[in-house]
């Protein structure tokens, strides 16, 4: 690779020829004292863009810092084909270096041909701004004598003296609506959701056909079948189009080999998610959960709730016992009304009837109230092992219950022995996601040992789906969250072995080495505190056959002398209570 050497500008004792007082945005009006390999460079940087990238574009290595880039054979045969070809579709794998050609294509353009008009859209904001830095930040690092000077620079978009603009976008609705481009790159297609594909394709396609030259560079992972991604790319292949078709496999990185991708399968969870993100599979979406069969089993177990409290939120279908043994999980939201904060707890003293016992559901608590409320409702139960996600908010409520409430029993879960967080809780991101629904599916599908009883437990259920990234989550488009759902995974993968082992004995193993018998063991004290006397005023919202209490001689002092006058007592039933 050439060594390159950039003589400093002639700036005439004034700031006016660099821009914003940045030395390497030089103006139009910088002068250069020219070399012959100055001139001769520039040419072939014009002509060539492949020459261009390997000698002046520069990257940021973790390890190495800044660096000239070395451009591997598949990414020169993309490159290659963005500089012959109008319309260019890419199916990568991740880490191929997408972004690095977007940024050295879109880089060239703008500096070695006059007037054109790019716009970079993204399928999220801060990823068309993080786009954006790296062509702000190639550009920077680039010869100030190579590159044309800067009119305007802006954290969104620049403008050049040789008449070029660079811009970027989000793919909505309006994206690029109402102006013209030379060249649209499109970065990650596939992901853009589905009711905004139809409109935002009408928005930007107009941009591209408004000139015969203008070009479009579309490059993703793909996220299964029947997208615009998948329809362009997949016609493409067959003829169908005028689009030229490309493809980087993982496997054409160099140092990438058999062992490389079993390691990442193991650190992903699942074959199905390495040939979907890295493999260029295109996998079928809409894997429910549940099937036919097992949805008809779990219905025949639904029924109202015995107590309803909370004004509605906290539903019950057996009160604490103290000869039985609870688990809980947790899923937490910030109370705005959109997701919500659940808490699922199972009763799991025979694992071949596993029990959900009460569930509490709000979209509207704040993560402080439901601090306290969360930390309420464990001591009810018993101060069972908890999974509480620490997503976000999570990670305050659940420090706050460790830290300051001195709550023990927060169960530290990490999807990889390997990968061990100091921190309770658990993280749900893709993997962690994959281990529950596996073990979940294993509890409801295979042993059929859990009997729910919330029918909105079950709706959620229902329209709970793998993504073709291999993510589960609720359907889109429906009005239905999957709070409910993340809590009683949460709550089951208590019941993984590795976890079980930590907070009881596992007398005995099924044929699949999961826990069939357990034993309590010392995990702590179980305390079962204020189970009844946090309702004591409260009146019932279902009625008088939904009761807080049932109060005899023994709970009002030992005696059969009762300790209460005839009118407290009639005022106690007028609100839904009964005395034994």
């Amino acid at each position: 690779m050439t060594e390159i050497h950039q003589p400093q500008a002639n700036f005439n004792g004034s700031d006016k020829n660099i821009y914003m007082g940045n030395r390497n945005l030089p103006t139009g009006k910088a002068e250069f004292d020219w070399t012959p390999k100055m001139v001769s460079d520039l040419k072939k940087c014009g002509k060539n863009l492949l020459y261009f990238a390997e000698n002046f574009f520069t990257i940021v290595n973790l390890d190495r810092g800044k660096e000239r880039i070395t451009l591997f054979k598949c990414q020169k045969k993309v490159l290659r084909a963005l500089r012959d070809n109008r319309f260019n579709i890419v199916l990568a794998s991740r880490q191929v270096g997408k972004t690095t050609m977007m940024t050295i294509y879109t880089l060239w353009v703008a500096c070695f041909l006059e007037d054109q008009r790019i716009l970079v859209v993204a399928n999220k904001e801060q990823t068309a701004i993080n786009i954006f830095k790296r062509i702000r930040l190639a550009y920077e690092q680039l010869p100030n004598w190579l590159k044309p000077g800067v009119v305007e620079y802006g954290k969104t978009s620049m403008t050049l003296t040789n008449g070029s603009s660079i811009g970027i976008s989000t793919t909505s609705s309006d994206a690029g609506r109402g102006d013209s481009c030379n060249c649209l790159v499109l970065d990650e297609l596939a992901f853009i959701d589905n009711h905004l594909v139809e409109s935002f394709w009408k928005s930007v396609y107009p941009i591209i056909s408004s000139s015969k030259k203008s070009k479009i560079f579309i490059a993703s992972t793909p996220n299964g079948t029947g997208n615009l991604f998948h329809e362009l790319y997949s016609n493409a292949i067959k003829g169908k189009n005028n689009w030229c078709a490309s493809r980087i496999d993982w496997w054409e990185i160099p140092g990438r080999d058999d062992k490389w991708k079993q390691e990442t399968v193991q650190s992903l969870g699942s074959t199905d998610i390495f040939d979907q993100e890295f493999g260029c599979q295109f996998i079928e979406t809409g894997e429910s959960v549940l099937d036919e069969e097992l949805i008809r089993k779990c219905s025949l177990t639904l029924r109202k709730p015995d107590h309803i409290f909370e004004d509605g939120h906290y539903h019950i279908w057996s009160l604490p016992d103290e000869s039985k043994t609870y688990t809980v999980g947790v899923d937490i939201s910030e109370g705005v009304g959109e997701a919500a904060s659940v808490v699922q707890v199972l009763d799991i003293t025979d694992l071949t009837e596993i029990e959900q016992v009460a569930v509490y559901h709000s979209n509207t608590i704040s993560p402080y109230n439901f601090t306290t409320k969360l930390l309420e409702i464990l001591q009810q139960w018993g101060s069972p092992p908890a999974l509480i996600e620490r997503n976000n908010c999570g990670a305050q409520i659940v420090d706050t219950l460790k830290n300051v409430y001195g709550y023990e029993n927060i169960v530290n879960y990490t999807p990889s022995k390997t990968q061990q967080y100091d921190r309770p809780g658990v993280i749900a991101h893709t993997n962690t996601k994959y281990k529950g629904v596996v073990n979940m599916k294993y509890w409801l599908s295979e042993v059929y040992s859990v009997v729910l009883h919330d029918q909105s437990t079950l709706d959620e259920l229902k329209t709970f789906v793998r993504y073709p990234n291999g993510t589960w989550k609720a359907v889109k488009g429906t009005n239905i969250h999957d709070d409910r759902v993340m809590s009683l995974i949460w709550a089951l993968m208590i019941l993984e072995t590795t976890i079980t082992e930590q907070y009881f004995e596992i007398v005995e193993f099924d044929k699949n080495n999961k826990p069939a018998i357990i034993e309590s063991a010392d995990y702590g004290e179980k305390s079962f505190s204020g189970t009844l006397s946090l309702y004591n005023d409260e009146r019932i919202t279902d009625g008088f056959s939904t009761l807080p209490v049932y109060m005899d001689s023994e709970a009002m002092g030992g005696s059969n002398e009762t300790t209460f006058q005839e009118k407290e007592i009639t005022d106690l039933e007028e609100q839904g209570w009964k005395f034994i």
